[in-house]
């Protein structure tokens, strides 16, 4: 009666939660149908990464001074009620990886957050975790057995197998009279328990001029002089020119989509180019302004909206060939960081792409492209 008198369009997400819960407990046709309805609903509300999901919900200042609202007391709710009607799906566990990923000092940011998200993580762990480990783990690559690892009880031990590049790229000996590069990675569980894995690819580029890519971060790089526009010029060919013993302004942007969890932005430095720091004095620089800043842009970029908070970063590292910036969580939007560095050395560089990526799941990652630097 609730929902025919309100509509989907008129109740809250938690309400929807609520709700699911409530029909969950006595099913037959027509209850069925209407879990249907509310569930399609909400799988057009979620925001989903390759590790973590969040629910699309916002109430402008977070709502909790006003009504004890919060996108992870949302987010929570409706993990709760997913555990009742559809326990297996994927999007579970991405809820609980992205509530785990607000986690700050072992709790969330407020009374209410602690609550719900206590009370939906722990019904995931007596459904995921209901059965006390207790298996083997084997893995082979085609027809080739790589190894295995035995977890009794549950522990936090992680195991490791490593399977050299010159096996995987060997032919397969499972179709040795067919052209077929292909291998199939097997992994098997023998005894019961939940068995929690990764799989890492590890390697080298065949070649040092990268092309760009944007999987979950887009970023561009741009140098610009301090002293004198002359001292750093781009050429119509892509080619930098650096003026000898002078100043240069790294400029980074990057633009994300959607939420991302520590994040790392590393920007490799030309070889001929040292970093300065200029907190520290006697550091001879015009550029009195901190090393970082952030977009005060008002247009859209690769489809976002500038976000509002300054200084974006949490930690920051200036290294011989690298120069760092570290943040926890990162909100869409398009964040611009910059530092100081100085041309040392004479001679013509490749400079590596500037990279990003969520630290713990870095199959999200992006780069800009490699480009060239001559320093005379």
């Amino acid at each position: 009666e609730l929902f025919a008198r309100s509509g989907l369009n008129k109740l809250s997400l938690e309400a929807l939660g609520w709700l699911l819960i409530s029909l969950s407990t006595e099913k037959n046709d027509k209850t069925d149908q209407l879990i249907e309805t509310i569930y399609k609903h909400l799988k057009g509300k979620v925001n989903e990464t390759s590790e973590t999901a969040n629910f699309i919900t916002s109430y402008g200042d977070d709502g909790q001074s006003v009504m004890l609202h919060s996108d992870q007391r949302t987010d929570a709710i409706l993990l709760e009620a997913l555990l009742y009607i559809d326990p297996n799906s994927t999007l579970c566990t991405k809820l609980c990886k992205g509530l785990q990923a607000h986690k700050v000092k072992g709790a969330w940011k407020s009374t209410q957050e602690n609550c719900f998200v206590l009370i939906a993580l722990e019904k995931y762990f007596h459904i995921k975790e209901k059965d006390t480990p207790d298996f083997i783990a084997n893995v082979w690559l085609d027809n080739d057995y790589c190894g295995q690892h035995q977890y009794k009880d549950r522990t936090t031990d992680t195991h490791t197998i490593n399977i050299p590049m010159k096996v995987i790229l060997s032919p397969s000996s499972s179709n040795a009279e067919i052209d077929d590069q292909n291998k199939n990675l097997i992994m098997q569980k023998d005894g019961i328990g939940r068995l929690y894995y990764r799989i890492a690819l590890n390697y080298a580029p065949s070649s040092l001029q990268l092309d760009p890519v944007n999987y979950g971060f887009k970023i561009e790089r741009i140098y610009m002089a301090i002293d004198d526009p002359s001292h750093v010029q781009k050429q119509s060919d892509g080619i930098w020119k650096f003026k000898l013993g002078e100043k240069v302004k790294v400029i980074l942007t990057m633009a994300v989509t959607q939420r991302r969890y520590h994040i790392a932005l590393i920007d490799y430095l030309p070889a001929g180019c040292e970093p300065l720091n200029t907190q520290l004095k006697g550091t001879l620089t015009a550029d009195t302004e901190s090393s970082v800043t952030r977009s005060n842009r008002n247009n859209c970029y690769f489809g976002c909206q500038p976000h509002s908070i300054l200084g974006w970063t949490e930690h920051e590292n200036l290294r011989d060939e690298r120069a760092e910036a570290f943040r926890s969580l990162l909100w869409p939007g398009i964040y611009e960081w910059s530092y100081i560095m100085r041309a040392t050395c004479a001679g013509t560089f490749i400079v590596p792409p500037a990279k990003a990526e969520e630290m713990y799941s870095p199959e999200n990652f992006g780069r800009c492209a490699t480009e060239k630097a001559i320093i005379n």
